[in-house]
């Protein structure tokens, strides 16, 4: 499914990921999981994430509440209800899904963003995370300083249904 922002798409999932960041500042903590690039990444890899997130809404008619906290605590939440997780990445020659032992048990949802140029972006599909996955399905790519997580090839990643777009409002 190929869905394309707009500008006020565009401004919400900056908006969003601007919150966030700041609220990660004030609390004095980074991304997780071991990831330690550099600040202009940090900042791109926020908004994509937040984009993904808008994407997910856009397709399915579903409420983005833009979640973030400054309050020094865990958010626990979902990315969406019922258990909806978004993963988001720019389109290489290689994507997959990526999730990390013990996460929260819901469908995981790979979007990729096209290209450079404009805000187009493909839901390549969804995977149900329910249980932890066989060990040769965890790689930490080569980062020794990571921990190792699950890759799930876009082949196994179950199709978006085209009428999963309802009115829920």
């Amino acid at each position: 499914m190929k869905i394309t922002l707009d500008s006020n798409d565009v401004e919400l999932a900056y908006t969003t990921a601007q919150r966030r960041f700041i609220g990660n500042l004030r609390m004095n903590k980074g991304f997780s999981y071991g990831y330690n690039k550099n600040l202009k990444n940090q900042l791109y890899d926020g908004f994509l994430g937040a984009m993904g997130e808008v994407v997910y809404a856009k397709a399915t008619n579903s409420y983005f509440n833009g979640s973030y906290t400054d309050k020094n605590e865990f958010y626990s939440d979902s990315d969406f209800q019922n258990n909806i997780e978004i993963r988001t990445q720019d389109k290489k020659a290689y994507n997959f899904l990526l999730i990390r032992p013990g996460e929260k048990q819901g469908r995981y949802f790979l979007i990729i963003k096209n290209n450079e140029k404009d805000y187009n972006f493909t839901i390549k599909g969804w995977f149900l995370y329910k249980d932890d996955l066989p060990p040769e399905k965890l790689s930490n790519f080569g980062y020794q300083d990571r921990p190792a997580v699950y890759k799930i090839e876009i082949n196994e990643l179950k199709p978006m249904e085209e009428n999963v777009r309802k009115n829920k409002f």
